[in-house]
């Protein structure tokens, strides 16, 4: 996979969970994530950290250079 597509999925990741992590202090929810309201406040919580944190390593990874063995 490219490594430019990989990154901006990451990214992408990184957004969208952080900006309904700030969302949330508000009050305020974004559309695409608001069946996670279904499973309660805690899970959201944990499901919006992870996506924070795992489009972070994504990220990082793919920045990596490649390994040669």
């Amino acid at each position: 996979m490219n490594k430019g597509i990989v990154t901006t999925i990451g990214y992408v990741l990184f957004a969208i969970g952080f900006l309904s992590i700030l969302f949330s202090l508000v009050g305020l929810e974004l559309t695409i994530l608001k069946w996670l309201s279904s499973f309660g406040r805690t899970t959201a919580l944990i499901v919006k950290l992870l996506m924070l944190f795992g489009g972070l390593i994504i990220m990082y990874i793919s920045k990596l250079p490649p390994e040669k063995d």
